[in-house]
């Protein structure tokens, strides 16, 4: 038996629709989203429209286009509609990041998305509901070389009870290894972001290359959310270089308790990211305390980074949500910053005396976290003595190839649409990594993700596509998509 529930009627499409599920979570229980919840991230072809435009100025969130997702349980199935809420609000983009959730049956089994009467089965998982204090999402990882800072922030976050979760499209072959081999450890856990591709579908329909903002880069935040809403206490939106480290209380999670004590309609709180310089030295001389040490102010800051109470928010924009919900508000964090490694200098020289000064700790603190990173810098000795890790060691990077190549571009095409203070400052290109070239060196091997896509035939009003059987390739280059 399958029953219907309908909220809205459906306007009639005037292009093809593609839609690519990034994201699909069954909630046998949750706090924020219900019993037997499913919630849905979906890359869409429906931006750059002059009627979603005029609809965005007044606030509307809500497109008139519906989906229907079909569950179905040992017994029975049932068929829900609903309308989706957008995540990407504005029109520079023809592929936007949509939101959606439905309430299924008890025990779901099997999930499909339904286009006039036709139905598409998808993949889907059950989030982790393992208890965590902190999750740190780090936003996908391109055409990455930057060991140290990997380095840094595994020890760190481990040392103040947070949980490194990784977005991963492509890196330098021996920093891949790494990450894999911290990942066995249990420091990391690393999630490969695959692209957007609707096999045979021309760029004319659905533009995955050129009018993909950011890799995806909300999605990427959106699923890290979701995927953890169960789970963490708290969860973090950052960079792999943003370094946060408690300053009110031993833990992340305790300073978190404390800022947030108190604050019930509080939904994030954004920290500032102060930028800092750091020197790296090569595979033999790294050490954290010295890297730490080195760390000159640059007396500039960027936009702050957020900390989420996952029961309050159930997507968000890069970075930050530029919508919560009635009765939600943001606070800002005045008592603490993220130290943001803005620019790196390598050094071949001896090692400088490691000291905590940079912290500019009072008295009472200073011999607290003096103990903490002689416990970190112990750690990371641990770990580079073991075989595995050792052999990877003389192989990483001794100098920033692709970094020094499209730090400029990035500068200029890149953050300069993400460090807007309002979305309506950005202007209409379509902002990513797609605006910089990416020019392969002959001697460094890159790892890159990939997975099997699956040609759909054309289904209207909505054709669904997703991806499966992801994996790491060293066949495809150093790229950002």
């Amino acid at each position: 038996m399958i029953f219907l529930y309908s909220r809205s009627t459906t306007d009639p499409l005037k292009r093809p629709i593609k839609a690519f599920i990034l994201s699909a979570y069954y909630y046998p229980y949750s706090k924020s989203l219900g019993k037997d919840a499913f919630a849905l991230v979906m890359s869409i072809n429906l931006g750059k429209r002059k009627s979603s435009y005029q609809r965005l100025q007044v606030g509307d969130l809500t497109d008139t286009t519906e989906i229907s997702v079909l569950g179905r349980n040992k017994s029975s199935g049932v068929l829900v509609r609903t309308n989706y809420e957008r995540i990407t609000l504005h029109e520079n983009c023809q592929m936007i990041s949509i939101f959606a959730t439905v309430q299924l049956l008890p025990n779901t089994l099997k999930v499909s998305m339904e286009s006039n009467g036709v139905v598409t089965e998808i993949p889907f998982k059950i989030p982790s509901y393992k208890k965590r204090d902190v999750v740190v999402c780090i936003s996908p990882l391109y055409v990455s070389e930057q060991w140290q800072n990997f380095l840094l922030a595994a020890h760190i976050y481990k040392q103040f009870g947070a949980h490194l979760h990784v977005y991963f499209i492509s890196a330098v072959a021996s920093f891949f290894q790494l990450m894999h081999e911290y990942e066995k450890h249990n420091y990391i856990t690393m999630q490969p972001w695959d692209r957007v591709y609707f096999p045979h579908v021309t760029g004319d329909i659905a533009d995955v290359y050129q009018q993909m903002e950011f890799q995806n880069l909300a999605a990427a935040q959106t699923d890290c959310l979701l995927q953890y809403k169960e789970s963490a206490k708290f969860i973090t939106l950052f960079d792999l270089n943003d370094i946060l480290i408690p300053t009110l209380a031993p833990t992340l999670v305790e300073e978190f308790q404390i800022l947030m004590s108190g604050q019930s309609h509080v939904s994030y709180m954004i920290y500032p990211r102060q930028n800092y310089e750091a020197t790296v030295y090569n595979k033999t001389g790294f050490s954290i305390q010295s890297m730490m040490n080195s760390l000159v102010d640059k007396n500039t800051r960027q936009t702050g980074r957020i900390v989420i109470n996952p029961h309050k928010l159930n997507y968000t924009y890069i970075n930050r949500p530029l919508c919560i919900p009635n009765g939600s508000r943001s606070m800002d964090v005045t008592s603490n910053f993220i130290t943001h490694l803005d620019s790196v200098v390598w050094e071949n020289n001896e090692l400088a005396e490691a000291s905590l000064e940079f912290f500019n700790l009072d008295n009472s603190t200073d011999n607290m976290y003096k103990v903490f990173f002689g416990d970190i810098e112990e750690d990371l000795k641990r770990m580079l003595k073991k075989q595995q890790i050792a052999e990877i060691l003389g192989t990483l990077p001794n100098f920033y190839y692709f970094y020094d190549l499209v730090n400029k571009c990035f500068e200029e095409k890149y953050y300069r649409f993400i460090n807007q203070d309002t979305i309506n400052s950005v202007k209409n290109d379509c902002p990513g990594p797609q605006m910089c070239g990416f020019y392969q060196h002959p001697r460094i091997e890159c790892v890159h993700v990939n997975a099997t896509h699956i040609f759909m035939e054309p289904i209207e009003p909505i054709t669904y596509y997703y991806a499966t059987e992801h994996h790491y390739t060293a066949d495809i280059g150093c790229y950002a998509q």
